[in-house]
């Protein structure tokens, strides 16, 4: 472990020193290598910490469930805040205005569902898994099977684009080589799961939620108070601003415009989301896969009873909620003191904003206290992206341990020794195959993942976990067919949509570009240079190239699946369960009702005798 750990930190020096093309300036990288490291050390000794707690499955798995409402609500807010929130977010905002605070409001709202129908439930009827509550009336090894795959799948697809994201933002800001950065996420992770567990995976995800929102709350002053946290004053500002004006004049191309209603403009929907059919679909996705994710119904395990799940969830939404609002100001501060051009121009995605900002305020490149801020708000960004990814891991590493491996290969009959055994090797298994995806993923657009993890956790997971939860005549077969069916359906047409890369549109839009240079008549040097550059990329890309799965273009309009594959889940777990039979669903029915609502501590007969009275 020790030589793990130096291996570690002379690997991420030695990158750092050597870094030349990074945000921060050369003379500040000790600094900036200084931050990392205090927080990868403090991370360490929680995980130290936490391991010497762990003597049982039920601690790795869920810290024995004794973790309090408050405590899991922080875990759960920094699960949930991932860097895509914080840094993808902001910079949609700076780009685009309200229309980048649409995704917050949908992050938000989806933990409506998880409240109403997911967390006591679960709670109440789970130890570890999403496959214990589905198997708690269904298909035993079956049920658990499918859930465990259905988990993992989610888990990769959420996993690798925060990985490789993280990979990208680390090193634009410090300098770190992408394959390093990919690597030791993937070590930190490793360390967290493998030897703290639950405990070590919730104190680092606490302390990371802590960070990003005192972060965030320290931009907001900052960007605040020129005027006086007097936030109409600085609306009226930023929407007066020419700079705006002229930028959103050029993505609504309309003549008839004055400056005043383009500024105006920004504060309104309709810059970035254009098709209200895609806003429907995603937001379904994102609301109704949110209740469905293994990583957050895994959280609801680890506490003491059911009224603690309840109020983990209202502590989440707070904290989440509170973070949420301070990353709208941080985008709009974004836009108002950097610009929207400069933001776009340091990442096309404006990824970057709210590190740039922070650089800013702090007095910019040139200041040591602009480079700190700076280095301070990208550490966290990676211990966001760590913290994210540890949940992720311990839930696919939990699924295939308790579910495949106790449940499905052992039939639940496993020691303590073997299951926790199984646990961590199931932990470095996935350690290796998502660094492994992080890296041969470099250069690739995987932003679509994520929208496509919670579409198949809204389409698989979700239908069989509510039609089972709440549906009498659900049973195994409705729920096998709802997972698979669910999952390949989402995948399916994620393949098929626009959110594949289609070489022939990328060549048009290359030549798109290099026409609007020849037009241009300009020979300077930097001109001439961008189109040599755009001929040899247009030449690379032959006439018959095509995507992943053989396709010139997409078949359909629809980049994210939600609208069409939800339905068609929920379709799937009904028609099999009313075309199957199971006699062990229809038996416990009752039982679960019951147990459902008032928990597994009471005297379960007296109440299933008193609902058979009343039929």
């Amino acid at each position: 472990m020790k030589c793990l750990v130096a291996a570690i930190i002379l690997s991420l020096f030695s990158a750092t020193a050597n870094a030349a093309d990074n945000s921060i300036a050369q003379h500040h990288s000790l600094m900036t290598f200084a931050i990392f490291i205090v927080l990868f050390l403090a991370s360490l000794s929680i995980t130290w910490i936490a391991s010497r707690k762990n003597s049982s499955a039920g601690d790795f798995y869920t810290a024995g469930g004794q973790i309090g409402p408050l405590k899991n609500g922080l875990a759960i807010a920094g699960d949930y805040l991932s860097a895509a929130a914080f840094l993808g977010v902001s910079g949609l905002i700076a780009l685009y205005g309200f229309d980048g605070v649409n995704y917050l409001i949908g992050f938000f709202i989806a933990f409506i569902p998880v409240l109403l129908l997911v967390a006591e439930p679960c709670r109440n009827l789970g130890r570890y898994t999403l496959g214990d509550v589905l198997a708690w009336r269904n298909g035993f090894r079956s049920t658990k099977f499918v859930a465990a795959i259905s988990s993992v799948i989610v888990a990769l697809f959420y996993m690798v684009p925060q990985i490789v994201g993280g990979a990208v933002i680390v090193r634009a800001l410090i300098g770190i080589p992408y394959e390093i950065s990919v690597i030791a996420v993937g070590v930190l992770m490793l360390i967290y799961v493998a030897f703290g567990g639950m405990r070590a995976t919730t104190t680092v995800q606490v302390v990371k939620a802590v960070l990003l929102i005192s972060c965030c709350f320290i931009l907001v002053v900052l960007s605040w108070l020129p005027f006086n946290f007097n936030g109409l004053a600085f609306l009226n500002t930023l929407t007066s601003d020419p700079r705006l004006q002229h930028y959103v004049m050029t993505l609504v191309s309309d003549p008839s415009f004055t400056p005043q209603e383009a500024g105006q403009r920004f504060l309104e929907a309709g810059l970035y989301l254009k098709k209200p059919l895609e806003q429907v679909s995603l937001g379904l996705a994102l609301l109704l896969g949110t209740a469905a994710m293994p990583h957050v119904l895994m959280r609801f395990f680890a506490v003491r009873n059911a009224v603690d799940a309840r109020k983990s969830v209202l502590w989440s939404m707070l904290f989440i909620g509170v973070c949420h609002l301070f990353i709208i100001v941080i985008g709009f501060a974004c836009a108002h003191y950097l610009g929207a051009d400069a933001v776009k121009a340091a990442d096309k995605g404006g990824n970057l904003a709210a590190p740039l900002l922070a650089q800013y305020l702090g007095g910019g490149t040139d200041s040591l206290l602009g480079n700190f801020m700076l280095a301070l708000v990208a550490a966290i960004s990676f211990a966001t992206i760590v913290a994210v990814v540890a949940g992720l891991t311990l839930a696919a590493a939990s699924a295939i341990a308790h579910d495949v491996y106790v449940g499905t290969i052992k039939n639940g009959a496993a020691t303590e020794r073997q299951q926790v055994a199984a646990a961590k090797i199931a932990t470095v298994l996935m350690a290796v195959v998502a660094v492994i995806a992080g890296i041969e993923a470099k250069g690739q657009n995987v932003a679509h993942l994520v929208g496509l993890g919670y579409a198949v956790a809204a389409s698989a997971n979700l239908p069989a976990l509510v039609m089972s939860l709440y549906w009498r005549r659900c049973n195994t077969a409705g729920v096998i067919a709802g997972i698979v069916g669910g999952t390949l359906l989402a995948i399916s047409m994620v393949m098929i949509s626009p959110s594949m890369t289609y070489p022939l549109h990328q060549r048009a839009m290359l030549e798109n570009q290099l026409n609007t240079l020849v037009a241009s008549n300009d020979g300077s040097p930097a001109t001439l240079a961008k189109r040599s550059m755009l001929e040899a990329q247009i030449a690379a890309i032959p006439d018959n190239a095509t995507s992943i799965v053989g396709l010139k273009a997409p078949l359909i309009e629809l980049s994210n699946p939600g609208i069409i594959s939800v339905p068609a889940g929920f379709l799937l777990v009904i028609v099999f369960s009313l075309l199957f039979r199971d006699e062990r669903s229809e038996r416990l029915w009752k039982e679960l009702a019951v147990r459902r609502e008032l928990g597994p501590k009471l005297n379960l007969l007296s109440h299933v005798n008193a609902l058979q009275r009343n039929e």
